[in-house]
């Protein structure tokens, strides 16, 4: 993709601080018939855009919005022409806050801004289209987004926050891989993280801290693949699965043909074929 595209991020600004991780902002330019479509294994968190990616019928003639809840499966972006899209990604833990009910019941699913959020699509996207720079529509979305979380419970918007940094620690502590073990760094019971994890996640904390380490392992496996094939850094399977916390290599691969679709053989042989020679 970084071939075709530009991709920049932004801060979040104070009053969006533990519920949206990053803006985000892309643009591109692919020559006259000509498309890519790129797989993507999505963070375990939510994603509120505006912009001409090929989704919903949005184009280059009529940009349009989508709030995408967490998304279990591989997806797929096209590019095609000239576009961009602006957007937020929220933290793992931010999307019921922005929501305002439960994440679950968008997972894997997406909506308009009205249904979503409660935002008037045209007035926005239009606003969002007039920038005239791509910083300024970033500006646009994240006022939106502000003035959405200003007429939060503050009590909710605490909880997300908190459930936000339980969510942090799944992600960067690799001796965490057990939700028992998650739920005593939160200090709540297994039952409790359960229940907040889908009010606000949109999915279980088992399947979140099982997702990281699967986001972990592609990219250790896509980075050690050179235009020749191993650059000498693959660890190989077995000795990635004892670094992640797997019992075994089996337990690893289960997982990434759950959420890569594929065989770990498979992926690998997918990401070789992709370096350019």
């Amino acid at each position: 993709m970084a071939r075709y595209a530009v991709l920049h991020r932004y801060p979040v600004g104070d009053g969006l601080e533990g519920l949206v991780d990053w803006f985000w902002a892309v643009s591109w330019h692919l020559p006259n018939g000509q498309t890519h479509v790129q797989q993507v294994l999505n963070h375990p968190s939510g994603h509120i855009s505006i912009g001409t990616l090929d989704d919903a019928g949005a184009d280059h003639e009529h940009p349009g919005a989508r709030v995408y809840g967490l998304i279990t499966r591989v997806s797929q972006r096209r590019l095609t022409g000239t576009g961009w899209t602006v957007a937020a990604k929220t933290t793992t833990g931010g999307l019921g806050a922005l929501l305002g009910r439960p994440a679950r019941t968008i997972t894997d699913t997406a909506l308009s801004l009205h249904d979503a959020l409660g935002l008037d699509d045209a007035p926005l996207v239009a606003q969002v289209v007039d920038q005239p720079t791509e910083t300024q529509r970033v500006d646009r979305l994240r006022a939106a987004l502000e003035s959405t979380t200003a007429g939060r419970d503050p009590a909710l918007l605490r909880q997300a926050r908190e459930v936000a940094r339980v969510a942090r620690i799944a992600e960067t502590d690799r001796g965490v891989h057990r939700v028992e073990q998650l739920a005593r760094a939160a200090g709540v019971s297994v039952r409790t993280l359960q229940r907040l994890f889908g009010e606000f996640v949109g999915a279980s904390p088992a399947w979140v801290i099982r997702r990281w380490r699967i986001i972990e392992a592609a990219e250790r496996a896509a980075a050690a693949v050179g235009p020749d094939g191993d650059d000498g850094q693959w660890p190989g399977w077995a000795d990635l699965a004892a670094e992640l916390g797997y019992s075994d290599q089996a337990h690893l691969s289960r997982d990434v043909r759950r959420h890569l679709g594929t065989t770990p053989s498979g992926y690998r042989a997918r990401q070789a074929g992709r370096r350019p020679h």
